[in-house]
């Protein structure tokens, strides 16, 4: 069984950065975030350490990270937690919850419904 990695809110950032751009050096990840640098960097270095990124080192002070967890394994997480947490593991219920208080529309439920359909062939 996969050993579940956790990604904390305030690493997502991070994250995103490496989704977007896999191997690159913290100077090049810490210049695309805000606030403070030391925090940013104590942050990569707890994804690291948890393996959610990995590390390659290029020489002695230069690093090259790699995500360990993919954009979708995350979503994935985060989608089955949300829905055990918040509607005890209904699909069914979470759905007509987002129907009613979302105002979905008739024509982006026959969308839903269209695409649904085109998944299950």
């Amino acid at each position: 069984m996969k050993k579940k990695t956790i990604v904390n809110d305030s690493e997502l950032p991070i994250m995103r950065v490496l989704w977007k751009q896999d191997g690159i050096t913290s100077p090049e990840i810490l210049a695309q975030l805000p606030g403070n640098k030391n925090t940013q960097k104590t942050l990569l270095g707890r994804l690291v350490s948890r393996g959610a990124v990995r590390v390659e080192e290029i020489n002695q002070r230069t690093y090259r990270y790699f995500v360990a967890v993919t954009e979708e394994e995350y979503i994935a997480g985060q989608r089955k937690n949300f829905l055990q947490k918040v509607f005890d593991g209904s699909a069914e219920k979470m759905l007509l919850n987002f129907v009613r208080e979302e105002k979905i529309s008739m024509e982006e439920l026959r969308s839903l419904m269209r695409q649904l359909e085109e998944e299950r062939k």
